[in-house]
């Protein structure tokens, strides 16, 4: 056999050698491309839990008083609260009716409904919640003693929970449900009717 039929297999196997290599590699870039591309997608589609922050809160009316000789308790007090529904998802987030409850001594005394609405991505709204107190309620509620308990303490202590549920849509097709909630306790002096304090905390869930 000639040197020149001794190299030609060589040759050929080397060839394929050298195409396996190549295969293997472009495999595996695509591989790692593939593999950075959906850790990026994954990061940019994560949803994050909006928030909702209270910016203000206002009390205006009359705090409880007896009125004779017919005794009765006599209450107007009306809350003006201003929150904020932050969205920091790179998509909008469209929630419905958003629902705040005003309770006191742990019952229900008032609460307001607010239209649907669309906060956009990484952006934020702004909600006007206007809730009247049932003065019959609250009586109620803390019953005789401990209304008049309040009154003498020289404040009054509400909590106004507020709930907004809404969706994430990312790429027009990936649909997450989202539920962001606040919770925030505030404090009416008597008998100047003005917010002394305010106390809240947010709570999301995704």
């Amino acid at each position: 056999m000639s040197e020149s039929g001794a190299m030609a297999p060589a040759a050929c196997q080397h060839r394929r050698r050298r195409v396996l290599i190549c295969v293997s590699f472009a495999v595996f870039v695509l591989l790692l491309l593939a593999a950075t591309a959906a850790i990026v997608l994954l990061a940019v589609l994560r949803p994050r839990d909006p928030t909702t922050e209270l910016l203000s809160a206002n009390a205006t009316g009359t705090v409880p008083s007896v009125a004779l000789p017919a005794f009765s308790i006599q209450l107007n007090l009306t809350f003006l609260l201003v929150v904020r529904v932050r969205n920091p998802n790179s998509a909008s987030f469209r929630y419905g009716e958003a629902a705040t409850s005003l309770l006191y001594r742990g019952a229900s005394v008032g609460g307001a409904v607010v239209p649907p609405g669309t906060v956009p991505s990484r952006g934020a709204t702004t909600v006007r919640l206007n809730m009247t107190v049932q003065a019959d309620k609250v009586v109620a509620a803390a019953g005789l003693g401990g209304l008049l308990g309040d009154v003498l303490a020289g404040e009054m202590e509400f909590e106004a929970r507020t709930e907004v549920k809404g969706r994430v849509t990312f790429l027009g097709f990936v649909k997450r449900s989202a539920v962001a909630r606040t919770v925030c306790r505030v404090a009416v002096g008597v008998p100047d009717v003005k917010v002394r304090r305010q106390e809240c905390h947010n709570e999301a869930k995704l």
